[in-house]
């Protein structure tokens, strides 16, 4: 499929969008760029060769919903090898003096927002490639690929096709007609409970573990499995059974069942992921102090790509409190993954 063709078709779809939003959370992979949108329509877009090919060099672009919200692209150089002038298809940026130097999170970022960042992208959309240009095991570059596509789905999700403030194609609606944020999920706080003895722990693990081992056993798992139990409440207690383990993940099998013999099992109330995942894979674990049940699987062992999610119980169900993904194996820094759930609350 043509850069235009893929284009021409987000525009169709985007027109009806002003009437009937995306669907959020979103996640698309789009050439060489991964958009991200959470269930408050705040998007991200993130550089992500489609070859898996590795480079120190990425560019993301972040913005909230609503009509004020502003842009904010930044460069990161991921070996934090220093920043040398960037080049647009061999030619220097035009635009460079808006990205500024910014310490965080103990990493140096080129930055720029608001209108610089909408000027950057106006330059970089008609461009194919970003380059870094110094003396590397591994070329420092960004495939521009897909990134007006990118752009357009980001407007769409979030109602800006056709403003002034569009990321891709500004027009003459005026920035006051962009959607509000929406609300965000308002999740009750944890009761809390009394925690277990140490010896009505250690009996309700063993005894689910036995019970269930038929479901979850396998002949080549090797290794013994281990358990855990924690008390939900006066009457119910949830066990956590690791099963076996590979080379950075393990797989569990989770379980809510009575304190009393014998045990009897319950559904475990736990609110679906987002985009039809399962979870609670990976490594699984449960704060009792809190009441949060949380995974995360990584997709390979560096860690640059993965999904974790966190569900906090309010008494009588597990609530879903957070779900971040990427699919996309990018070469970023460990555990940064695009946000797809975010709540109110406590």
């Amino acid at each position: 499929m043509s850069r235009w063709t893929l284009i021409s078709g987000l525009l169709l779809v985007s027109g009806a969008a002003q009437a009937a939003p995306e669907q959020v959370p979103l996640y698309r992979e789009i050439k060489d760029w991964v958009v991200a949108c959470d269930n408050l329509r705040g998007c991200q877009a993130l550089s992500a060769r489609d070859s898996f090919e590795y480079t120190p060099l990425a560019l993301h672009l972040q913005r909230e919903a609503g009509a004020q919200a502003p842009v904010r692209l930044y460069v990161r150089d991921v070996e934090q090898r220093g920043f040398s002038p960037l080049l647009l298809d061999g030619k220097p940026l035009a635009n460079a003096k808006a990205l500024q130097r910014v310490e965080q999170s103990d990493e140096t970022l080129l930055v720029a927002e608001g209108v610089d960042a909408q000027a950057l992208l106006a330059e970089l959309r008609n461009g194919e490639q970003l380059r870094m240009p110094a003396e590397r095991e591994y070329d420092a570059v960004v495939s521009l690929s897909g990134l007006s596509a990118a752009l357009l789905l980001m407007d769409a999700v979030q109602g800006r096709v056709d403003t002034r403030g569009a990321l891709y194609r500004p027009g003459t609606r005026p920035d006051s007609e962009v959607p509000p944020t929406p609300s965000a999920p308002l999740l009750p706080a944890y009761p809390g409970t009394t925690p277990m003895q140490e010896a009505e722990s250690q009996a309700i693990a063993q005894a689910v573990m036995a019970q269930t081992r038929d479901a979850w056993s396998e002949e080549d798992m090797g290794g013994e499995p281990e358990a855990e139990a924690f008390a939900l409440n006066d009457r119910e207690a949830l066990v956590i059974i690791r099963t076996w383990c590979a080379a950075y993940n393990c797989d569990f099998a989770v379980y809510r069942v009575d304190r009393q013999p014998p045990y009897a099992e319950h559904d475990l109330q736990l609110d679906a992921l987002p985009l039809g995942h399962e979870g609670l894979s990976g490594w699984v674990s449960y704060a009792p102090d809190t009441g949060e049940l949380s995974y995360l699987y990584k997709g390979r062992g560096i860690a640059d790509c993965g999904e974790t999610g966190a569900w906090r119980f309010d008494g009588e169900r597990f609530q879903l409190a957070s779900f971040s993904y990427m699919g996309r194996c990018a070469g970023g820094n460990p555990g940064e993954w695009p946000e797809l759930w975010r709540v109110a609350g406590p």
